[in-house]
C-alpha cells in the first residue's frame, strides 16, 4: 500500500503542477494586436478570481468552476493562434491602421468669381448723416485683387483678396478705407472701416 500512496501522490503532484503552468498568461504581443493582447489580460484576471473563489469554497462548486477555467485556457490559446494567423496574413509586421472612419476629403471650394471691372460704390458715411460716391476699377488676378479707386476726396491705388464670394480690399490712400464684404447677384455689398470706424457699402458693375 506504501508504494502505492507515494506513486498515487505523486500523480497528484504532478497533476497539480501542470494545472498550475497552464494558468493562462498574456502571449500577443500589445503593439502588434492591442484588442488581443487586451481580451488575453482580462482572461488572465478572470483565471485568478475564479481560482480566488474555489479556495473561498474550498472547491465545492460542483466542478463547473474548473470548467470555467479550462474553457478560459482554451480561449487564451484561440486568441494566441488568431494572433500568430493575423501576422502570417499581413507578412511582415506593419503599425496597425487606426480603425477610425476613412479621412474626410476636403469639401469643394466655392465656386470663385471674377469682380474685374469697373464699380461704382454707394457708401454711408461714418462720421456725418449721408452718403457718397466712390469708383474702384479692380483687376483680378486668381485670388488677388489689384486696382484704383477714386472718392470725393482722395485717390489711389487699392489691393485686396476674394475668397468664393467674400471680397476684401484697402485702399492706398491718405486716408486708409478697407471694404469688406460679399458678391452678390445684384453686385457687392458689406462694411467698410476707416479710422475705426465702420459703415455700410454697396456697389454696383459699371
Amino acid at each position: 500500500m506504501k508504494p502505492f500512496r507515494i506513486l498515487t501522490l505523486t500523480c497528484l503532484l504532478s497533476l497539480c503542477g501542470l494545472i498550475h503552468a497552464q494558468a493562462p498568461t498574456v502571449t500577443v504581443d500589445p503593439s502588434r494586436h492591442g484588442n488581443l493582447s487586451s481580451a488575453q489580460s482580462d482572461i488572465v484576471q478572470a483565471y485568478a478570481s475564479i481560482s480566488e473563489a474555489q479556495r473561498d469554497n474550498d472547491s465545492q462548486l460542483g466542478g463547473h468552476a474548473q470548467k470555467a477555467k479550462e474553457l478560459l485556457l482554451q480561449a487564451n490559446q484561440e486568441i494566441a493562434l488568431a494572433a500568430q494567423q493575423a501576422d502570417a496574413n499581413h507578412g511582415e509586421y506593419a503599425p496597425p491602421q487606426s480603425a477610425s472612419t476613412p479621412p474626410q476629403q476636403p469639401p469643394p471650394a466655392a465656386p470663385q468669381v471674377n469682380i474685374s471691372g469697373a464699380w461704382t460704390i454707394y457708401a454711408d458715411n461714418v462720421s456725418q448723416p449721408g452718403s457718397s460716391l466712390k469708383t474702384v476699377i479692380l483687376n483680378q488676378d486668381g485670388n488677388i485683387i489689384s486696382g484704383t479707386f477714386r472718392g470725393p476726396h482722395q485717390k489711389g491705388k487699392l489691393q485686396g483678396w476674394i475668397n468664393g464670394t467674400h471680397v476684401e480690399f484697402s485702399t492706398d490712400t491718405r486716408d486708409v478705407l478697407t471694404f469688406r464684404g460679399d458678391v452678390t447677384p445684384n453686385g457687392m455689398s458689406g462694411l467698410y472701416g476707416v479710422h475705426g470706424q465702420h459703415a455700410p457699402w454697396k456697389a454696383q458693375r459699371n
